[in-house]
């Protein structure tokens, strides 16, 4: 039985529906537990799909005693949440035909184990492997993007 650290579906939930600014980087973020990096894919209004590096400043929050204060912000309640299992190569077959697809609906994404690389209809390929998280955006009637699960099983959890 699998695990699911609790931190990242607080995480996932928390960050939902919220306002940030933008960043650098998503794989070199220095360790700053005041600010949460993500990515976006997003589409514009000529269907295309591109990515923007975001970063969201939390605040200190008391925990419940006896807990120590923590950071947290942007609390926004979810509608669903699920875990997902994909085989490893999972969508190969789809970036070989260059098969985009487009997000089901507005989810975050938290890599648990394993990892993924997602192109964009604007040609941009990104790499994301666990305790990344990405925002999907990119919903109909945008073109989509492509998602390739790397050599081992992945899983993740979506949060809607």
């Amino acid at each position: 039985m699998r695990r699911i650290p609790l931190f990242l579906m607080v995480g996932v939930v928390l960050l939902s529906g919220c306002q940030a600014a933008s960043s650098n980087a998503v794989q070199s973020r220095p360790f700053d537990p005041s600010r949460f990096t993500y990515t976006r894919i997003y589409g514009t209004p000529d269907t295309e799909t591109h990515f923007e590096t975001l970063t969201v400043q939390l605040t200190n929050v008391g925990g419940a005693p006896p807990a120590p204060p923590f950071y947290g912000g942007f609390n926004r309640p979810a509608s669903s949440m699920r875990v997902a299992g994909f085989d490893p190569h999972w969508g190969t077959r789809d970036l070989e035909t260059r098969l985009n697809h487009p997000a089901p609906a507005a989810q975050f994404v938290a890599i648990l184990e394993g990892g993924l690389s997602i192109t964009t209809t604007d040609g941009e390929t990104r790499r994301f492997r666990v305790g990344d998280v990405i925002r999907v955006e990119d919903t109909s009637p945008c073109k989509g993007h492509i998602s390739v699960v790397g050599d081992k099983p992945m899983f993740v959890i979506i949060a809607r």
